[in-house]
């Protein structure tokens, strides 16, 4: 009896019979899980690899643009995309790091959309102009101001009557250095104003 109980030779036989149903177990669950990803209707990986072919099939490009901000230095900066997922920034000028956009205006025309933006680096002011949706902009005029007090597409109604007036909406820019002066542009041709606002008297 007592070499029956100390008698090995048959332990060898369950351990391995304990790791060949481990190793089933494990096995079948692994092949569930797989089932699970690629299942041919539900799979998860199957869906969500036929809603992103579906997608890209029936993607219509929908370009849109913002403004976007460069965390680290609070740089604003403008950016385009095609789905509203993706951005890129937009191509312009380089007015160096520490130029931020500051404003952007349209004139919400259909036939020939002009977007403004007006980029500042300390007092100087830039007017850079897109044509195409947001993706490329040019320099269209430059200058020096200690503030600006409007800046906006519509008519001379929101303007003060010493900046004058003006038949249609416009692009307007209204900006103080030293004196007011009034930027008011068809957004093609863009100049500085020559004269400054009018000084009311008394």
């Amino acid at each position: 009896m007592k070499q029956f109980l100390s008698d090995r030779r048959g332990e060898g036989y369950v351990s391995s019979a304990v790791k060949i149903i481990i190793a089933i177990v494990i096995g079948a669950l692994l092949l569930g899980g797989l089932y699970l990803l690629f299942r041919p209707d539900d799979g998860i990986v199957t869906k969500n690899m036929k809603d992103g072919v579906d997608s890209m099939i029936n993607f219509t490009p929908d370009l849109r643009m913002k403004t976007m901000q460069d965390t680290p230095d609070g740089v604003v900066y403008l950016a385009f995309s095609y789905d509203g997922n993706y951005w890129s920034r937009s191509f312009v000028p380089d007015y160096g790091e520490n130029a931020t956009v500051t404003k952007v205006i349209e004139n919400g025309s259909e036939e020939t959309p002009i977007i403004a933006a007006l980029i500042q680096d300390g007092t100087t002011y830039y007017v850079v102009t897109s044509t195409d949706g947001g993706i490329h902009f040019a320099e269209q005029v430059t200058f020096k101001a200690t503030e600006i007090t409007h800046c906006y597409f519509g008519t001379s109604a929101s303007l003060p009557s010493t900046s004058g007036s003006f038949s249609g909406e416009k692009f307007v820019i209204r900006y103080r250095n030293g004196s007011f002066y009034t930027m008011v542009s068809d957004g093609v041709t863009w100049k500085t104003p020559t004269w400054s606002d009018l000084i009311p008297i008394g």
